[in-house]
């Protein structure tokens, strides 16, 4: 099974995360719905900028982006 990573880009270019092994991910109006293997979810707001399905398994999100 693999489950996935996302990360946000912050002010300083850094990769920051917002959640781990992520099972989940749903578009919904401006953002997105993360769902974790537990049922555990988080709504953030923003765009994506890259998927890695192969190598790292992360989702990156944009820098305008505000976690809710």
């Amino acid at each position: 099974m693999c489950l996935s990573n996302v990360f946000y880009i912050d002010s300083d270019g850094q990769q920051q995360e917002v959640m781990r092994d992520v099972a989940q991910m749903e578009a919904h109006n401006n953002g997105f719905l993360l769902i974790g293997l537990l049922g555990e979810q988080k709504f953030v707001q923003g765009e994506v900028k890259s998927i890695d399905f192969v190598d790292k398994h992360s989702v990156v999100l944009g820098i305008n982006i505000d976690k809710a």
